[in-house]
């Protein structure tokens, strides 16, 4: 009985600090239904992105936005032109958004030396990757 009241404070704590635990991952458990963070659904005709750290399903632009403030940026905020910040001075992990010619738009992040699409580093979906000015924001 005694080493059962020194441990109930330890499996107390435990217990409480699991399902914190389970979001550090990315997947999200709802019944049955595991999602993953920038899993990607039509509903609706629709597409729509779940989000991990909100446990929600939202817009492709809403997923891109909630990522850059997750990442603390975007760090250069939006960009046209050849106006790309001196590689100097950036460091892993800073974002920017690109706003192509046409207006539309492509989430950046520095990531191994280099200005990369955000889905890319995310590993999402082909459609994502190329989701808005994504498909061709390395053309202009």
């Amino acid at each position: 009985m005694t080493s059962f009241r020194i441990l109930r404070p330890l499996l107390i704590s435990l217990s409480l600090a699991l399902p914190s635990l389970a979001l550090a991952d990315d997947h999200t458990s709802s019944g049955s239904n595991t999602h993953h963070n920038g899993e990607l659904r039509h509903q609706s005709g629709n597409p729509q992105v779940w989000h991990a750290e909100t446990g929600q399903w939202t817009s492709p632009e809403r997923f891109f936005e909630l990522e850059l403030i997750r990442l603390k940026g975007p760090t250069y905020g939006t960009r046209s032109g050849d106006n790309y910040p001196d590689y100097d001075s950036v460091e892993e992990w800073q974002t920017l958004v690109d706003k192509l010619p046409d207006g539309r738009i492509c989430p950046m992040v520095f990531f191994h030396s280099r200005w990369r699409r955000l889905p890319d580093v995310l590993a999402l979906d082909e459609s994502l990757r190329n989701y808005d000015g994504c498909r061709d924001v390395f053309k202009f």
